[in-house]
């Protein structure tokens, strides 16, 4: 009963899919344009403000670490960090900020960890 529901719907779905291509081919072929800008404005937007930090590598390398931390691993810690630190340029506009200056810091920050570790 329930898979016959299921089966139905995605009918209904395809049904309306085909539909809406077959009538906007058509409208194409008739010489008939719309002006899509102004109904996706606000999509193009929040893709171009947040679909740069979402779908980037080092978000990838926060989700891997993520997942890695659930498994009880500690390299995920490592993971979210560097993909972070990546992040930052992205999240926030850093005036006069380059990834040429994480490198150093990183550097710097690493040598005090082993030294103060040492004392």
């Amino acid at each position: 009963m329930q898979n016959e529901k299921t089966e139905d719907r995605s009918r209904v779905v395809l049904a309306a899919i085909l539909i809406v291509v077959g009538l906007l081919w058509l409208f194409r072929q008739l010489g008939v344009h719309f002006h899509f800008d102004e109904l996706f404005a606000p999509f193009h937007w929040i893709y171009h403000k947040i679909g740069n930090v979402i779908f980037s590598w080092p978000m990838i390398l926060v989700l891997v670490g993520l997942i890695l931390l659930a498994g009880k691993r500690s390299g995920g810690v490592a993971l979210i960090v560097v993909g972070g630190i990546f992040l930052i340029p992205r999240i926030f506009l850093l005036p006069g900020f380059s990834f040429s200056l994480i490198f150093p810091v990183l550097l710097v920050v690493a040598g005090i960890a082993m030294v103060a570790n040492k004392v």
